[in-house]
């Protein structure tokens, strides 16, 4: 049986003639020719991913989107809901949705608006939510078997400031002082925001992963932070353990020791030994650019479990637009990330 390939695609500002992205000017939004540009490009990458599954961020034109994947081989779509607009002017969108497309019919497929459960003693809000309403969805993945998927865009980088705030001050000390510590609150919120999203996703890949340890659950996500970062870190518990307890890290009873892996996530890239001497960036450019996109699997798909459904045996940056040169509006300034996965049944 063939392996099973998996994608993570930020299509930048999919969004069709006669929307603007942030605000109302000529160059945030699409003539019809650089649209049909845009999607004719988009349909070449995904002939060339060749997966069966892709998660999608920035996805504004959802209907389009979804007949664009219907023509290219993708019966099965899904998208969490409608963009926001700006209330002042309904052209202007000002946050965008997340959306799966698929070979395989779903099992099950929902937006992830609400996490209840959530732990009093954290900085997360009951009533929180995230930046973008993820997917959650279930598919029967060939060689695998039933597999939860999740979507996500966590929350953009940038501490923002209310332009209008600023400008209403008339004393330069006083514009100066306040954009300042408009601009440091503004990025606690970003920092805080993503963490928590982080640690949402890992409490619901928990669900499965508590009901059935070698589950096979995969992230697609567009997650906004460097793989070094605490974020990264919340999401796949990557950081050295120390002690369980008072129980020192390595005194852990032999029997037990499995557990120490079935409770963390991987980030799919770091599973494939010797993949290169150097990770290939997903935003930006090759050069200048960053990592932000990411396929995070379970154990259950981590080629070291003896009881694994699938093994991770690749992971591929498709970046070749980044060095083409290409406009990113009629391209992405993210690279798509694609993941093949070796199945056991």
């Amino acid at each position: 049986m063939a392996p099973v390939k998996v994608a993570t695609f930020n299509l930048y500002h999919f969004a069709a003639p006669g929307i603007f992205w942030h605000e109302r000017k000529l160059s945030a939004t699409y003539s019809p020719a650089q649209w049909a540009e845009k999607k004719d490009w988009i349909a070449g990458v995904v002939a060339r991913m060749n997966a069966d599954v892709i998660g999608f961020q920035e996805v504004v034109s959802h209907e389009e989107l979804a007949e664009l994947m219907a023509a290219n081989g993708y019966p099965h779509f899904f998208c969490t809901g409608h963009p926001l607009f700006d209330p002042e002017d309904p052209a202007v969108y000002v946050n965008a949705s997340v959306a799966i497309a698929s070979r395989h019919p779903f099992v099950s497929v929902r937006p992830l608006s609400g996490v209840a459960g959530l732990p009093a003693d954290t900085v997360i809000d009951d009533d929180f939510n995230f930046s973008r309403t993820p997917v959650d969805a279930v598919i029967d993945l060939p060689g695998i078997g039933e597999t939860r998927f999740f979507v996500c865009h966590f929350k953009s980088q940038g501490a923002f400031v209310d332009d209008d705030e600023i400008d209403a001050l008339s004393d330069w000390d006083a514009k100066i002082r306040a954009a300042y510590m408009a601009r440091a609150m503004s990025g606690v919120n970003q920092v805080a925001k993503r963490a928590a999203e982080a640690g949402t996703i890992y409490r619901m890949f928990r669900q499965t992963i508590d009901a059935d340890p070698d589950a096979p659950v995969i992230l697609l996500g567009d997650l906004n932070e460097a793989p070094g970062s605490h974020t990264i870190s919340i999401l796949t518990q990557a950081d050295r353990v120390w002690s369980w307890g008072s129980v020192a890290a390595d005194a852990i009873p032999a029997e037990h020791a499995y557990l120490k892996h079935v409770y963390k996530l991987y980030d799919a890239f770091n599973l494939v030994v010797m993949q290169g001497l150097s990770r290939p960036n997903t935003h930006g450019g090759i050069i200048s650019g960053s990592v932000l996109d990411y396929c995070v699997v379970s154990n259950g798909l981590n080629p070291k479990n003896p009881r694994r459904r699938g093994a991770v045996i690749k992971t591929e940056v498709l970046d070749a637009h980044f060095e083409a040169g290409l406009p990113k509006d009629r391209s992405s300034d993210h690279a798509p990330v694609v993941t093949t996965i070796e199945g056991r049944i």
